[in-house]
């Protein structure tokens, strides 16, 4: 992602970072820094919320061998309905 839509980002999402948990809070600049678009850093922070995929976003970056080839996979593989919803009542806030 370009500097331009992290800090984008991260101003329009603030109040939904500020009030989540310690962890996904400090889990959150990862995950700009490794996804590769709004999309993909939505769908991850809302993943990030649920421990046990959390604990695998964590698990990945550690290892630091292709990132963003598993954090797609991850994301195939954990979108669900409710997520999906999530993440377009997301993107409308960002758009507008």
């Amino acid at each position: 992602m370009k500097n331009s839509e992290i800090v984008d980002i991260s101003n329009k999402m603030s109040s939904d970072i500020k009030f989540s948990t310690d962890t996904v809070r400090l889990l959150a600049p990862k995950l700009l820094n490794y996804a590769e678009n709004k999309r993909d850093f939505i769908i991850l922070f809302e993943l990030s919320k649920f421990q046990a995929t959390r604990n695998q976003i964590v698990s990945i970056i550690k290892k630091d061998l292709n990132i963003h080839e598993k954090l797609k996979d991850l994301i195939k593989r954990k979108t669900n309905k409710s997520i999906v919803k999530k993440i377009k009542d997301i993107e409308e806030r960002i758009n507008d």
